[in-house]
This record gives structure tokens, C-alpha cells and sequence, in this order.
């Protein structure tokens, strides 16, 4: 972080925590630099979409938090030591996952997290599209060093998924998630998450953790195919949301959740999964490649994979397009 970010940090802090106007020479004090730079920082705010009032004889009032995807603002809610600690945003790119991926190959750091208003050619699990229109939802990847077998991998989507489904419970929302990592409300899909590694014989270099989000988006931005299966925070709860406040949350639930696995606590974290999952004892149909696999959900194990007792016996599936009669 640069001095000059460091500074507009602790002015952007000073002034929400506030609740009123700040003298210019106060803020002056507390920063330790001329009222001069603090013009200069505000005027850069603002440039940035917060909107700040200033008066003379009575200084400055922090109105609100840009709607635009900004560094600062995710900090503001981030409760996070290791993702986060960079912040990357782009107007525009192919996609985060492939945009995260080069520059880990580059040497990002863990908890590098990239975010994007917007994505030309962003990417689900099975090789499906994810719709991405430009500043309506949370398009993010985080580079992640875990030193887990290859075969663990799929439990950071795991992970991903309740950090997710915690913070939409936290709105209010009633998520539930689909094996192995599919958020949905009201059987309607409003997040997904790709996990892709990069390993190097049975060991995992680094792991791009992608998650997408749908936030305000209504009904009428959803195309005719995804209408009726897609949805949005702001379609269920009829108004808009600060897409850096709820990056910020999300990353601080992810983070803790990370921890948990990097510690060996897989059974909470899988135990935290199944509060989210209402597939266990289910009847399901799972598509793999073309095939159709059906049985009973009996659970998932330590490595993600679906447990199934099939006609023919017990089954492990570690990928597939989960289909439950009635969603």
C-alpha cells in the first residue's frame, strides 16, 4: 500500500467515524499533513464517487460511499488479515478467474483479490457463461496458497459457497446451497463459484478462488433464458446494496471459513455446508459428461465429494450437474 493510499484511508476513516463536520484543520492535525493536502485527498475522494460536503467555517461531512467498486470502501467493512490486504479493480476484463490466474502466475501474493465491474467472457463451473452486465454485481477471484493435496481443492468452493450463503443470511435472505457449490434463493441461482488450481505433481502452487454474485440486477437486466433461474439480492429484497460493503463481509466470512480448513477443521466446515444444504436423503439425478447418475444423498465427505447410494450400491462423485425433483 502507498503512502498516498495509507493517507486517504485514515481521512476517509476520520470522517465517517465523525458523524458531523470536520475542520479541515482538524483532519490537518490528525493526518499530520498541511490543510492543503487534505484539499488535495478530498478532491481525489470525490474523483473516486464519494460524496463529500464541504462548508466553509465548518469543514467537511462524508455523505456517502461511492456505487462504483472502490478499494477503500470494501475496506471500510473488510474484516480480514490475510484476503484483501491488495485490492485490484478493472472496468472491464475477459474474466477475474483469468485475470487472477496470470498475475499469480506473475507472483501475487496470497489474498490478492481482483474485481471487476464488468466481465466479456465470464465463466461458471461445466464450462457454462456467467452473465456479467457492468456494474450491477460482485465479479471477484481471490489467488489462495493453501497447502492442501490437489484432491482438497473443491473444499475452498465449499468454503466459498457458506461465506456467501452467511453473508445473504445476514441480509435477511434464506439461501440454501446446491452440491457442491451453487447459492440459491428461492431455488433460483443468485451466486456461483469456480475454483481452478494450479499444481505441480500432488502439490497445489496456488488455487483461484472465483465467486459471482448477483447484487442489483432486477428482472427486466436478465435475459429471456435466464429469467425464472436466475436472480438477484436487490429482486428479493426490492432495493439496492453497496457492492463494496457486501465484498467486504464476504471476504471476512471467506477468510475465517479459509483458516478453519487450513487448520485441519474440515468437519466444521462441512458441517456448516450441510446447514445450507437441503439435499441429504434427497432422491437426486447427477449429469456427468453426457450420463446420468441417480440415488440417495447419504452426504458429502472430507475431500466435497457427494456421497450417493444408487441401485447398484455406493457411489463418490466428485463433479457433475445436480438435478432435485422439485428445484
Amino acid at each position: 500500500m502507498t503512502a498516498s493510499s495509507r493517507t486517504l484511508e485514515q481521512i476517509l476513516s476520520v470522517l465517517k467515524g465523525a458523524g458531523g463536520y470536520v475542520s479541515g484543520q482538524e483532519l490537518g492535525r490528525r493526518l499530520g499533513v498541511s490543510r492543503a493536502a487534505i484539499w488535495k485527498l478530498v478532491e481525489e475522494l470525490r474523483r473516486r464517487g464519494y460524496r463529500i460536503e464541504a462548508r466553509a467555517k465548518k469543514g467537511y461531512l462524508l455523505r456517502s460511499f461511492p456505487e462504483a467498486l472502490d478499494p477503500l470502501a470494501v475496506k471500510e467493512s473488510l474484516r480480514a488479515e490475510i484476503l484483501g490486504r491488495r485490492i485490484h479493480i478493472a472496468k472491464e476484463v475477459d474474466s477475474t478467474n483469468s485475470w487472477a490466474f496470470r498475475e499469480a502466475m506473475r507472483g501475487a501474493s496470497e489474498g490478492e483479490v481482483f474485481l471487476a465491474e464488468a466481465q466479456r467472457s465470464g465463466r461458471g463451473r461445466m464450462g457454462r457463461e456467467w452473465f456479467s452486465p457492468p456494474g450491477k454485481n460482485i465479479y471477484l477471484s481471490v489467488v489462495l496458497k493453501p497447502e492442501l493435496p490437489p484432491a482438497k481443492v473443491p473444499l475452498l468452493g465449499l468454503c466459498a459457497a457458506v461465506a456467501i450463503a452467511e453473508t445473504l443470511q445476514g441480509l435477511g435472505l434464506r439461501p440454501e446451497i446446491k452440491w457442491p457449490n451453487d447459492v440459491l434463493l428461492d431455488r433460483r441461482k443468485v451466486s456461483g463459484i469456480l475454483a481452478e488450481a494450479h499444481t505441480e505433481a500432488d502439490r497445489v502452487i496456488f488455487v483461484i478462488l472465483g465467486m459471482g454474485l448477483n447484487v442489483n440486477m432486477t428482472e427486466e437486466d436478465l435475459p429471456e433464458g435466464l429469467r425464472g433461474i436466475a436472480t438477484s439480492v436487490a429482486i428479493h429484497l426490492q432495493r439496492r446494496f453497496s457492492r463494496n460493503a457486501l465484498v467486504g463481509e464476504l471476504l471476512g466470512r471467506l477468510e475465517a471459513l479459509y483458516l478453519k480448513l487450513k487448520e485441519g477443521r474440515i468437519t466444521e466446515v462441512l458441517s456448516r455446508w450441510e446447514e445450507y444444504s437441503p439435499i441429504k436423503g434427497r432422491e437426486v439425478a447427477i449429469e456427468i459428461f453426457g450420463n446420468e447418475i441417480r440415488g440417495r444423498v447419504e452426504g458429502i465427505d472430507e475431500d466435497g465429494a457427494l456421497l450417493l447410494l444408487t441401485p447398484q450400491g455406493p457411489r463418490r462423485v466428485v463433479a457433475g450437474d445436480l438435478k432435485v425433483k422439485g428445484w
